[in-house]
């Protein structure tokens, strides 16, 4: 009797283990395959985040054109007068020339060819005054070298908008983050949206360039979008405590409450589709707090809205900036630690 029930324990606990050892099978498939799924959607998600940066690079070339386009156009238009205006002052050159040759052949002792001379002479200039070739070409001279400097302008921000010169963190003058994405987006702002700076003396960063220059083209994007056809954008800088702050905000149509909590998610978007793909403002925050910072929002239906991006004061910049005199003495205390 004792060996049956021994036989009948160990048959149930061999059972027992031999469920629990398919139930631990499943259980480890279940973990790989949901690993494989995991792996295979941030694969997506890295393809669908380069395709939105493409995407968004694409803009920004169409909006470098457009901004060269303008200078360009007049430089090219100007240089063509001027060299018509250098042409017919070198025709005007050559009747001087002419006319001098002609004066040393005449005969200044006959009176009618004093007076045949003196006319041809008060003719020519009498023609070169009313021309005035040479004060036309100065001024568009003038005009030209102002969209060279214009070209200038765009070029020296797009290159500190890529910063391809340089990889890895640097310091960063978050004013000169505000001036370069604002020369990018200015084609999405020009004729339809009024941009109020107020830019304070803030301390410099330390981060990525264009990352933080990209953080701050997309909010100026977006808040060029939330406005449509007319609108104010004011972007202001200030130091707030430990923190540098950059506050983009606009005079759209504001975020309902519901909506609020969702808008740092992926691929969370209102607009239509094929509009957009949620990734702006997401990729925002993670480039945000990637640097230790934060992104703050405060939106009104109907009024507005406005991001606060706060990025940590680099005080080993901040030290070597610091006139001499401003050093504390040793016992001193520091006012700015």
């Amino acid at each position: 009797m004792g060996v049956w029930i021994l036989a009948v324990c160990w048959l149930a606990t061999a059972g027992g283990a031999f469920f629990l050892y398919q139930q631990w099978q499943r259980a480890k498939q279940a973990l790989e395959e949901s690993e494989i799924r995991l792996l295979k959607m941030k694969d997506s998600q890295s393809q669908v985040i380069h395709t939105t940066k493409l995407a968004s690079l694409g803009q920004m070339i169409a909006g470098v054109a457009h901004e060269m386009n303008t200078p360009l156009g007049f430089i090219k238009s100007n240089a063509e007068v001027v060299r018509e205006l250098l042409g017919e002052h070198r025709a005007m050159l050559v009747r001087w020339i002419d006319f001098m040759q002609k004066l040393q052949r005449a005969d200044l002792s006959q009176p009618n060819a004093t007076v045949a001379v003196r006319r041809l002479a008060e003719r020519i200039e009498s023609e070169y005054r009313a021309q005035q070739q040479l004060d036309e070409a100065d001024g568009l001279l003038e005009d030209a070298h102002d969209g060279l400097v214009q070209l200038a302008t765009l070029v020296r921000n797009l290159k500190g908008f890529a910063r391809v010169d340089r990889d890895g963190m640097d310091q960063l003058d978050v004013n000169e983050s505000v001036e370069s994405a604002l020369t990018i987006a200015n084609h999405q702002l020009r004729d339809r949206i009024t941009v109020e700076r107020q830019l304070g003396e803030v301390p410099k960063v330390r981060a990525m360039p264009s990352q933080i220059n990209q953080v701050v083209l997309n909010l100026i994007t977006n808040a060029a979008q939330a406005m449509g056809d007319q609108g104010t954008l004011t972007i202001g800088t200030r130091r707030n405590g430990e923190m540098v702050e950059i506050a983009v905000q606009d005079s759209g149509c504001g975020i309902p409450p519901e909506v609020l909590p969702k808008i740092f998610d992926p691929f969370f978007t209102t607009k239509p589709i094929g509009e957009g793909t949620g990734l702006g403002l997401a990729i925002v925050h993670k480039i945000v707090t990637a640097h230790g910072g934060n992104v703050a929002v405060d939106s009104e239906v109907g009024r507005g809205t406005r991001f606060t991006v706060s990025l940590p004061v680099d005080h080993g910049a901040l030290k070597r900036e610091r006139p001499a005199a401003m050093t504390p003495k040793p016992g001193a205390e520091d006012p700015n630690p």
